[in-house]
C-alpha cells in the first residue's frame, strides 16, 4: 500500500510498497515536490518500493532533501542497500526515527504517531493541519480606522497591529479561528482504544481492513483489523469519511467487506489504484 498526500506544492506518502513510484507518477505529483515519506513498518509490502522511489529521484537530478520517518531499523536497510547496489543520490535524506509524538512538522501542519498493535514494532500517523485564521470583516477594520494594506494583511494573520497608540487583536476584526483538516493512516494493526482517541474527528481515516467478519480468528491471530471493526473505531472516533485498505488476497472482490463496514458506518469507500478523493474544510 501507499497513501500520498497532495498539499500546497509537496507530496506526504504513507507506506512505500512496490509500485508506488509508477502511481506517483499517474497522479502528476513531480519528483521534486517537497517530499515527507512515513513508513509504518518494516514489512515488504509497505517498503520495497522505497529505495527504488529514491533512486528514480536522484536520476531526475533531485536536489532537495526528502525526509523520511520510520522505525530505526529502515535507516540501516536503507544504508547497507544503497551501498550494495552502489546507489548514490543528488540530494540528502533526513531521517527521523519513528516514535509516540510528533514526528515532522511542516509550514502549516504537523504529524503524529501513534503505536499500532501489529507483528512487529508498527506505527500509526496523523497529518493534522494548524487552525485557519478566521474568516476577515473588512467594515469592522474600516469602523476602527484601520487603512487598508499591510496593516489589514497582519489582522488577517492573526497578528496584533498598533495604529495611532492603540493595540488592535486580531478578534475584533475576525471570525474565530477555524480548524485545519485531519487525515490519518493506520498501517497494519489491531483497533484499539488507544487508536480511536488518537483519529479522533479525523476528516478522512484509511484503516487497515484486511480480512472479513467470518475470518475475525484470522485477523486476531495475524494481528490485523476486520472491515468491521475498522467501521466501529470510524464510527467511535467521529471520522468524516472511512477509508477500507489492505484487503487479503483471499477475496476476489472487496464488496462483502464494503457492505460490512456500511452496516456500521454508511460513509465507507473501499481503496482501489489510483483512487483521488478531495478533503473539505469544515464548514464550522
Amino acid at each position: 500500500p501507499s497513501i500520498v498526500i497532495r498539499r500546497n506544492g509537496e507530496f506526504v506518502m504513507m507506506d512505500c510498497g512496490e509500485g508506488a513510484q509508477r502511481q506517483l507518477f499517474r497522479i502528476g505529483s513531480g519528483l521534486n515536490r517537497e517530499a515527507v515519506i512515513l513508513i509504518s513498518h518494516l514489512h515488504g509490502d509497505h517498503v520495497t518500493g522505497l529505495l527504488g522511489l529514491l533512486q528514480t529521484m536522484s536520476l531526475a537530478q533531485r536536489t532537495r532533501e526528502v525526509t523520511i520517518v520510520a522505525p530505526s531499523a529502515l535507516s540501516r536497510w536503507l544504508k547497507t542497500t544503497a551501498e550494495t547496489l552502489h546507489i548514490g543520490l543528488t540530494f540528502q535524506v533526513r531521517f527521523n526515527p519513528s516514535r509516540v509524538g510528533t514526528v515532522y512538522r511542516g509550514r502549516d501542519y504537523r504529524v503524529r504517531a501513534a503505536r499500532a498493535i501489529h507483528s512487529v514494532e508498527s506505527y500509526s500517523y496523523l497529518l493534522e493541519e494548524f487552525e485557519r485564521p478566521g474568516v476577515f470583516h473588512p467594515e469592522r477594520a474600516k469602523a476602527l480606522g484601520i487603512p487598508e494594506g499591510k496593516l489589514w494583511a497582519r489582522l488577517q494573520h492573526g497578528r496584533k497591529v498598533t495604529l495611532k497608540g492603540r493595540t488592535v487583536n486580531p478578534r475584533e476584526v475576525t471570525d474565530p479561528p477555524r480548524p485545519g483538516r485531519k487525515v490519518g493512516y493506520s498501517g497494519d494493526t489491531r483497533p484499539s482504544k488507544t487508536l480511536t482517541r488518537f483519529f479522533a474527528r479525523c476528516d478522512l481515516l484509511v484503516f487497515d481492513s484486511t480480512f472479513s467478519s467470518k475470518d475475525e480468528e484470522k485477523a486476531l491471530d495475524r494481528k490485523h483489523s476486520t472491515a468491521r471493526e475498522a467501521a466501529l473505531l470510524a464510527k467511535e472516533a467521529g471520522v468524516g469519511q472511512l477509508v477500507l485498505t489492505h484487503f487479503s488476497a483471499r477475496y476476489r472482490n472487496v464488496g462483502r467487506l464494503l457492505r460490512e463496514a456500511r452496516s456500521v458506518f454508511p460513509n465507507t469507500l473501499a481503496a482501489r489504484d489510483g483512487l483521488k478523493l478531495e478533503v473539505p474544510y469544515q464548514t464550522s
